[in-house]
């Protein structure tokens, strides 16, 4: 007699992926006129033979997110689904293809993330035609938006109200109809540098002040609180500027440094006097994440959004045109979004641009 069922399971790969569906049309001829009538194939089968919407949308998924070139992409559905003479020129059509039928939907995403309370602001240099430009991204917690330009400086132009945060670049500062945050990441990172190879005891105190106003706005967070005790708030500015006046005093009373022959224009500063200078006038933007709990204490959601870039420029190489930059840029804003959204990416980049669209802009 049986006391028990022990269940185990196998997930595995069908043997044949790729499937084949023949359409008929029936055609007939009047016993009148003797004139033939076809019957009218689905929308979309245009030819003899073709490749479907989802192993499409499978090669457009393993360019545009797994970064794979187009050969390479094409050589992996060959050997994975036995896709027969697909070719490089084939996918490279399909993408660009894709890219125009959704072009009103990267649009959407980008005066979604224009409208956001708090955006992430970021670029990044990629090679196009042998020539540096520059991928710009615009991101949210809930939408990424890629710009593919030739300027480094060609920084957004739509932002208006709310928070940008951003590294210190300094064309960014020209946004004036925005409050900005700085990333306090790089800042940290300043700090390191400062504190363990020139020794500048200031910074040390900075760090820290900066690190407890982070670990302060988290408890508060989880604590439902929506911002900081006054007095809480007043002790940390008050450590920020101790912090600053230490560190000036140490840099007025060191030697300048000597200028260079034939060289002109300002006289080249120390980076921990730099550093010092960015935190005493911009120290609104420093410390926004203490004011305001929306903001948060880095710019990372950008940086890990452009990151893959330098991934694609690694596998890839660079782009042979500024539109096949601007196309990648398109897709890869849809498909980013998407994930942020939890959807399926196959079957988003496989479903219709109204599909697309109510699913990542409703």
């Amino acid at each position: 007699m049986a006391r028990s069922l022990e269940a185990r399971q196998v997930f595995d790969l069908a043997e044949r992926l790729l499937i084949v569906t023949e359409h008929r049309a029936p055609i007939y001829r009047c016993a009148r006129c003797r004139r033939l009538t076809k019957a009218m194939f689905p929308a979309g089968v245009t030819g003899p033979a073709q490749y479907g919407e989802r192993i499409k949308a499978a090669a457009i998924y393993l360019n545009v997110q797994q970064l794979l070139p187009e050969d390479r992409a094409a050589q992996t559905l060959g050997d994975l689904f036995g896709a027969p003479g697909l070719c490089p020129a084939s996918l490279t059509a399909w993408v660009g293809r894709r890219a125009r039928d959704l072009e009103r939907v990267y649009a959407g995403i980008g005066a979604r993330v224009a409208r956001a309370k708090v955006r992430h602001l970021d670029e990044t240099g990629l090679r196009v035609a042998g020539k540096l430009h520059w991928l710009h991204t615009t991101s949210s917690e809930a939408f990424t938006f890629y710009r593919a330009e030739e300027k480094r400086g060609a920084i957004p132009v739509d932002l208006k109200g709310g928070v940008i945060v951003q590294d210190g670049f300094v064309p960014y500062g020209a946004l004036d109809d925005v409050e900005h945050a700085l990333c306090n990441a790089h800042h940290l990172r300043e700090l390191k540098a400062l504190i363990e190879i020139d020794g500048e005891a200031w910074a040390t105190p900075m760090r820290d002040t900066l690190l407890a106003a982070r670990a302060a706005v988290r408890k508060a967070r989880e604590a439902g609180a929506t911002a900081l005790a006054p007095g809480q708030l007043q002790a940390f500015e008050e450590q920020y500027w101790a912090a600053v006046r230490e560190g000036l005093a140490f840099h007025r009373a060191l030697p300048k440094l000597a200028r260079k022959a034939q060289s002109r224009g300002r006289l080249k500063q120390r980076p921990g006097f730099n550093l010092l200078a960015r935190f005493k006038t911009f120290k609104h933007d420093v410390l926004r994440f203490l004011v305001d709990f929306a903001v948060p204490f880095t710019n990372n959601l950008a940086e890990q959004d452009i990151r893959m870039t330098k991934v694609k420029m690694k596998i890839s190489g660079a782009f042979r045109t500024l539109a096949g930059a601007r196309t990648f840029a398109c897709l890869r804003s849809i498909v980013s979004t998407a994930r942020k959204k939890g959807c399926d990416i196959l079957q988003t980049l496989a479903a219709t641009p109204d599909q697309i669209s109510q699913a990542l802009l409703a």
